[in-house]
């Protein structure tokens, strides 16, 4: 990298292309109301950030651009971010609702907090990222047409 490169921060970009992986975050956040559906719901809170970045990148591709790959990366990383903030916001409530009716003798039990949204943001952010680099990768090689 060079000395003064700068990325491009797509704000229009990302709130266009922001409004479906916000949407399936928020989903994968609210099964977390349902006990029994604990490990689908961390599974799919993940794979949510990283089709974050995945979906930026395929917006960007509908408009007939493919940006540069780091600032991609740069977009797809800050898309994944608000995803996971989405999802562990959203996975908070839920899951103090849950967990409010599960008690264990006088002490309940909610295995969410604010660390657990602090880490679904940066795991957010690091998944968008990935996303958004590998499909630009794979378009890039040939891969994906």
């Amino acid at each position: 990298m060079q000395s003064g490169q700068q990325f491009k921060i797509d704000q229009p970009g990302l709130i266009k292309a922001g409004l479906i992986p916000v949407i399936v975050g928020a989903i994968a956040g609210l099964l977390w109301i349902v006990l029994a559906l604990e490990g689908i719901a961390s599974l799919l809170g993940w794979v949510a950030e990283l089709f974050a970045g995945v979906w930026y990148i395929m917006a960007k591709r509908k408009e007939g651009t493919l940006p540069e790959q780091m600032d991609g990366l740069v977009n797809g990383a800050i898309l994944g971010a608000v995803v996971g903030l989405v999802y562990g916001v959203i996975g908070l409530i839920a899951s103090g609702i849950a967990w409010s009716g599960a008690t264990f003798g006088l002490v309940t039990f909610n295995p969410f907090g604010i660390g657990t949204v602090i880490t679904a943001i940066i795991g957010g952010a690091v998944a968008g990222a990935v996303g958004a680099f590998g499909y630009t990768y794979l378009v890039k090689s040939g891969s994906i047409k």
